[in-house]
């Protein structure tokens, strides 16, 4: 957990709030939030939420138990989709199977398969 710190530092650059804006926001200590950004102490389950909630983020994005990036994987996912072309319901049945056997393992996968199995735009 050595990079959560630094995961909730980007988080509130990307949004673009101060430390002081995001500590007003999460109703935490503005020392709490620096000491956790430097990675001095740890946030507590009550004051992850807190932070994840102002800054309307997923704990579980900011958290990445086991998970890794891999890019590769997310095209081929992608790519799978065309598997109608030679088999009828592949394009269904391909992209199902390679969601559930890397869904928790895969950055960003659970969403993006959520939303290409339901036929959403991403």
């Amino acid at each position: 957990m050595n990079e959560l710190g630094k995961k909730i530092k980007e988080a509130r650059k990307k949004k673009g709030f101060s430390q002081e804006e995001l500590a007003d926001l999460a109703t935490i200590n503005l020392r709490t939030l620096q000491r956790i950004e430097n990675n001095q102490n740890e946030p507590r389950g009550k004051t992850l939420h807190l932070i994840c909630e102002a800054l309307q983020i997923n704990a579980e994005d900011i958290l990445d138990y086991g998970k890794q990036s891999d890019n590769s994987y997310l095209v081929l996912f992608h790519l799978s989709v065309l598997s109608f072309l030679a088999i009828p319901i592949g394009n269904i049945i391909i992209p199902l199977i390679l969601w559930v056997t890397k869904k928790d393992k895969v950055i960003g996968l659970k969403k993006m398969g959520a939303n290409v199995l339901n036929f959403q735009i991403v």
